[in-house]
């Protein structure tokens, strides 16, 4: 008969606090586990809560590019980046006109808006508004204003007010013929004696632009007779310079045929 005593030892192979040890370890590692499960679960709902960095939008990017300084056209004179950039049309209404300044033989428009803002040595005016104002403007200073014959500063007016070409190279053969005394110039006295009444616009674009400028003129019998004046100008270089007609004549004129037009001058 086999001792009972011994049956008990053979059959107990695990110490007492073997079971309640392994429930323990156990109970620990369920512990562990939630709390390792519940802190993942609070960073991805952190993470998920927390805005994303915000990614530039089209007003952003336009307010980021505004706040860059813009290019600026390639002006001839520094004075121009500061002329009014206004692309109203003067077909049908004037430009307004702060001061009619003396320059040549008579009267020219000056605007800080429009030009023109540089005055040269000789008296020219130049530096415009890249505009029809500043187009207008350009015509009728050349018109009156730009004469290369008059003198040698005169003659340096050449490059800034006529717009470059063949006809420009024998209009300063001309001039410096005249200023030489090879060759008989015009005495100023018509010119002095005109007054500009307005203006009719032939045509504009941003690199071209043709004016008929209508002017009284005294006549013999002491009257008044209008001449209108063919003025043609071009963007070139940064600024509106004469398109001369020929290589001898900067401009056109003849008798006005009663046109309409826009009336315009230092009188109106």
């Amino acid at each position: 008969m086999m001792d009972t005593h011994d049956n008990d030892d053979a059959t107990r192979t695990r110490p007492r606090w073997f079971g309640p040890a392994l429930i323990a370890l156990v109970l620990l590692l369920v512990a562990v586990t939630g709390w390792t499960i519940r802190n993942l679960t609070s960073t991805d709902d952190i993470a998920a809560q927390t805005p994303a960095a915000p990614t530039a939008t089209a007003s952003t990017q336009e307010a980021s590019e505004e706040a860059i300084p813009q290019r600026r056209e390639d002006f001839a004179w520094d004075c121009q980046a500061d002329l009014n950039t206004d692309t109203g049309s003067v077909a049908k209404k004037a430009p307004e006109v702060q001061d009619w300044v003396a320059a040549g033989y008579t009267v020219v428009p000056s605007s800080p808006e429009f030009g023109g803002c540089e005055r040269r040595d000789s008296g020219l005016r130049v530096g415009f508004a890249h505009s029809e104002a500043g187009a207008l403007m350009a015509a009728a200073t050349y018109a009156m204003a730009l004469d290369p014959s008059v003198s040698e500063e005169a003659g340096k007016n050449i490059e800034v007010g006529i717009a470059e070409g063949p006809n420009r190279d024998r209009l300063e053969e001309k001039a410096q013929r005249i200023r030489d005394g090879v060759e008989e110039g015009d005495d100023g006295s018509a010119s002095a004696s005109t007054t500009l009444i307005g203006y009719s616009q032939d045509h504009y674009t941003d690199q071209s632009a043709s004016y008929q400028l209508i002017y009284d003129l005294p006549s013999d019998n002491g009257l008044t007779t209008k001449v209108a004046v063919q003025a043609d100008v071009v963007w070139e270089d940064g600024d509106w310079k004469l398109d001369p007609a020929s290589g001898t004549e900067l401009m056109t004129s003849d008798q006005y045929q009663g046109q309409p037009y826009v009336q315009w001058g230092p009188k109106s």
